[in-house]
């Protein structure tokens, strides 16, 4: 299963180092976040958002497991 947020980056063919330095936080904070791992803050969910306009939501970030991807990165995570 994946998170919305690790969806989107893929499809993108974003690093994990990248949108980690877009957003202002280290890649491991981003990759325990992807992995529902860590909770993002609000601020950090809303860099995150900011970053993808109209492609993810907050809620997506902060409660990844309502969201997850069980069919695998086929899908889109579109709000």
């Amino acid at each position: 299963m994946q998170s919305p947020l690790r969806v989107l980056r893929k499809s993108q063919h974003l690093t994990l180092s990248h949108v980690a330095k877009m957003v202002g936080i280290d890649q491991s904070n981003l990759s325990r976040i992807e992995r529902g791992q860590q909770k993002a803050t609000p601020d950090v969910a809303e860099r995150l958002v900011s970053l993808f306009p109209g492609q993810i939501n907050e809620l997506q970030i902060l409660y990844p497991q309502r969201y997850m991807n069980q069919a695998g990165a086929s899908d889109s995570a579109e709000v």
